[in-house]
């Protein structure tokens, strides 16, 4: 262990344990930096080895998933979003995206921000958004909870999407209880570009500079991708449960 770090700025097990990680990704972190990880970096690994990063506990069945093939552009994984051949110089640029967890907690924000994303993989692709496309599922359709769901994470797409100008072109709705904690918030965008004119992800050399643009982090730090990771509850839900000035703005009901 490096003395030079303050005991108390010194990751613990149970820290580790509460962002998802397991002892033995503990163990291996250590064996990884040849001490304990201070809290910042144990915090980085969490985010990187979270299934919402690193797909740890799906990547065993994605494997199986068919990844090549005569018209793809692009691997699975290898870019920002899938890239297939479609003739006449011309390319489909696509990109599907779960918001799950941010939709329960902040139905408008959470699926706003997932259109804005897959948006952004499609376009930083070098390829335009043309159609949008989603796949929901939400729980009893009588609940209060439930209504208040659909109104912000319908008016999320919608807004999202005619702000840039980009027309859902196709989606489907269900409902069942089994959703009603946790809703699934799926999002697709759709582009055009040409064949050999996108730009790639990869960056290779020394001193390439580094650009970041967004919103100031908010109040969970980086933490988003490892909650994000976890089996939601309605212990969640109470503990983001917003003021009741903020309710009554937003029309929140009072209990899940």
């Amino acid at each position: 262990m490096n003395q030079s770090i303050p005991n108390g700025n010194l990751a613990s097990l149970d820290q580790a344990q509460q962002l998802g990680l397991r002892p033995e990704e503990f163990e291996k972190i250590k064996d990884i930096l040849g001490r304990i990880p201070t809290f910042t970096e144990m915090t980085i690994f969490s985010v990187m080895w979270s299934e919402h990063c690193s797909y740890k506990n799906s990547i065993v069945w994605l494997k199986t998933l068919p990844k090549e093939g005569e018209k793809m552009l692009a691997k699975a994984g290898e870019e920002n979003a899938g890239l297939i051949d479609i003739g006449d110089g011309l390319a489909c640029c696509f990109k599907i995206e779960s918001h799950n967890h941010p939709s329960a907690i902040e139905p408008y924000q959470g699926a706003a921000t997932g259109v804005g994303g897959i948006n952004r993989d499609i376009f930083s692709m070098g390829a335009r958004p043309i159609a949008q496309l989603n796949s929901l599922r939400f729980g009893n359709i009588d609940n209060e909870r439930t209504k208040w769901l659909v109104r912000g994470i319908v008016k999320g797409i919608g807004n999202y999407g005619n702000a840039f100008g980009i027309p859902t072109v196709g989606g489907e709705v269900y409902f069942d209880d089994c959703y009603q904690v946790n809703p699934l918030v799926n999002a697709m965008s759709v582009g055009i570009a040409k064949v050999g004119k996108t730009v790639s992800a990869i960056a290779e050399g020394v001193g390439n500079p580094v650009y970041i643009f967004g919103s100031a982090t908010g109040k969970d730090g980086i933490h988003g991708a490892a909650f994000a990771s976890k089996e939601i509850t309605k212990d969640c839900l109470l503990y983001t449960s917003p003021s009741p000035r903020d309710r009554q703005k937003s029309r929140m009901p009072s209990s899940a």
